[in-house]
Parts: structure tokens; sequence; C-alpha cells
């Protein structure tokens, strides 16, 4: 199994490389490793977690304005 470190460290090795952006190198670490997806929530780190929301966002895929019902760290929360 992988450590929360180990992911990170990963996914951050494929960022520097510049060859994906944040959430295409958590899907290749998922898949590097044979994680589904959705159980990698728990080894995102707060680092990578405010990586991908600055992604998201500016991909206009999280909504922030002020009648924003959710948010995509209310996603790692639950």
């Amino acid at each position: 199994m992988i450590t929360k470190k180990e992911f990170t460290e990963q996914v951050e090795k494929l960022l520097r490389g510049g060859k994906s952006d944040v959430m295409g190198a958590i899907l290749k670490v998922c898949e590097k490793h044979l994680l589904e997806p959705e159980s990698a929530k728990r080894l995102i780190s707060p680092t990578l977690k405010e990586k991908l929301e600055a992604e998201a966002k500016g991909l206009n895929m999280v909504n922030r304005g002020h009648n924003a019902q959710g948010s995509l760290t209310g996603f790692y929360t639950e």
C-alpha cells in the first residue's frame, strides 16, 4: 500500500516533469498502483488539494461564488 507521502512525491514528480496537470498526475499514480481514483481521496495532501482546487477553478469546474453550496474542499472532508 502506498503512503500519503509517497503518493504526493510521485504526483509532484510528474508535475515537475511538466507532462501532466494535477488531475492527470493523480490519475497516473492511481493507475500505477492499481488504485481506484475514489480511494485516492485519503492520499491527497493539503498541498495537492490546493493545487487541484486552483486547477479546477481555472477550468471553471468549481463554483466559488457567494451562493456556492459546495466546494472541492468539502468533498475531502466527507
